[in-house]
């Protein structure tokens, strides 16, 4: 009989290759100009306002008709990602969220962005979930969770590079400069993606039929290995049996899915409401247009250091203690923002702690749900909470305007704002008294048994 290959075991027994690295790197640099571009509207929101003559708030349905986009976007591409492959449909998406973003240099009103940030919202949802599968199927098991990590943390750099970018030119090129970089960049990247950017290898070994990719893909990754004439390429997946929905609701995961579902709901309201009204919230204090990007700005960064930061203690002392103590520190920095008004000293310090609680506490809540749900419905209980917290972003980023609207003042704005972090600590604490030291839905009698640090309170 032909041998077999593993995809998944060759890779896991080598030493990262720099074909994975610049594989890696490639989906870094996507995600970071993916985090560029979805963050570009809340920069120049200020002096688009401005530009437009437009009341408070009113671009809320604009960041909603974005948001809604990226929901679309990551159903749609990712299911045609199944028929096409992943590394097409990055490439696709890329070029979607390229033009949508440099077609919006020309809008004139409110409409016309709005249908442009929707059309971007499908490019930039549709990149993300294939540049992670992307990530994780060339990383060996070893290191798979702290790559993905640092793939992620580009999403905030990007933010941030934007933020520093907007604070720089707008003043002296207007607010279009913003879209124009946001635009050129991902077409500057995309010929390297087309030459650099490889095919998923489980989407190849799962077809069968394509033998000779695969072959040379792994004699990239290790040229010293050479395989059999007949060399058949394998990837095992673990499936569930029936339709994995309902499952997460049987078998006492009814309270734990919900409060899950809560959690991130909340967590996701407020990193989009923060990521898109910081900087005009912070415009509308006093502040000029270049310090309140850099507030932003400061919420990103928080973001990028507080991802690691939580990580690491987390490793240390549990999921239930980190999430707590983060949730509580995020409800006190938010309501700081609101009482510091135009003081930097005091409104910078409380939006980097925000950017640690919020941004760095979603990451936390990813990695907590993945070790909630047995192996076989690890997937389909993440994807779901992921699904409902997109409603989440949804309403955070509309909230601002509407509350901007009902002439909500600022300190009130930011009080309402924080509530759904202490919603979120105290969620933490019912799963905590639940019982989520181990894995939901496991046998009974192993139930007592010891669970990895990671994982106890």
């Amino acid at each position: 009989m032909a041998e077999a290959i593993n995809v998944a075991r060759f890779i896991d027994e080598r030493p990262l290759s720099s074909f994975q690295i610049r594989t890696i790197i490639l989906c870094a640099l996507v995600v970071g100009l993916d985090g560029f571009d979805a963050q570009a509207l809340g920069f120049v929101a200020p002096a688009l306002s401005k530009d437009w003559h437009l009341a408070s708030g009113a671009l809320g349905p604009v960041f909603g008709a974005s948001l809604f986009g990226v929901m679309v976007g990551s159903f749609v591409f990712g299911g045609l990602a199944d028929y096409f492959g992943r590394k097409w449909l990055v490439i696709a998406g890329v070029l979607v969220f390229a033009f949508g973003t440099l077609a919006t240099c020309w809008t004139s009103n409110v409409s016309e962005l709005l249908m442009l940030r929707f059309v971007t919202g499908l490019g930039l949802g549709g990149v993300l979930p294939n540049l992670i599968a992307l990530t994780g199927e060339y990383a060996p098991q070893r290191r798979r969770t702290l790559l993905i990590m640092l793939m992620f943390m580009t999403v905030s750099l990007g933010s941030a590079i934007g933020g520093f970018a907007a604070a720089k030119l707008i003043p002296t090129h207007g607010w279009q400069v913003v879209f124009i970089i946001g635009g050129a960049l991902p077409l500057i990247l995309c010929p390297f993606l087309i030459g650099w950017l490889p095919e998923s290898l489980s989407i190849l070994a799962l077809r069968g039929t394509r033998n000779d990719q695969v072959r040379a893909l792994l004699g990239r990754i290790d040229p010293t290995t050479k395989f059999a004439a007949g060399a058949r390429f394998t990837i095992v997946e673990e499936k569930g049996k029936g339709f994995l929905l309902p499952q997460l609701f049987t078998h006492g995961r009814l309270l734990p899915t919900l409060l899950l579902w809560v959690m991130f709901f909340m967590n996701m309201l407020d990193i989009y409401f923060l990521n898109n009204w910081l900087p005009t919230l912070g415009h509308g204090v006093g502040l000029d247009v270049q310090s309140a990007i850099a507030v932003g700005v400061a919420f990103q960064i928080g973001g990028m250091l507080g991802t690691v930061l939580l990580g690491v203690s987390i490793e240390r002392l549990g999921f239930h203690k980190v999430l707590f103590a983060t949730y509580l520190a995020g409800f006190a920095s938010i309501v700081t923002i609101g009482l510091a008004g135009a003081s930097l000293p005091i409104l910078v310090p409380a939006v980097f702690v925000a950017g640690v609680a919020v941004i760095g506490g979603q990451i936390g809540c990813n990695a907590y749900a993945a070790r909630v749900y047995p192996t076989y419905i690890r997937a389909t209980g993440l994807g779901w909470a992921l699904g409902i917290g997109r409603f989440g972003s949804i309403l955070g980023a509309t909230m601002g305007g509407m509350m901007l609207a009902a002439h909500w003042g600022i300190p009130s704005l930011f009080n309402a704002s924080a509530v759904p972090q202490l919603c979120s600590a105290l969620v933490i604490v019912a799963l905590a008294m639940l019982g989520m030291r181990r894995v939901v839905g496991a046998p009974e009698e192993t139930r007592s048994g010891a669970m990895p640090a990671a994982e106890r309170t």
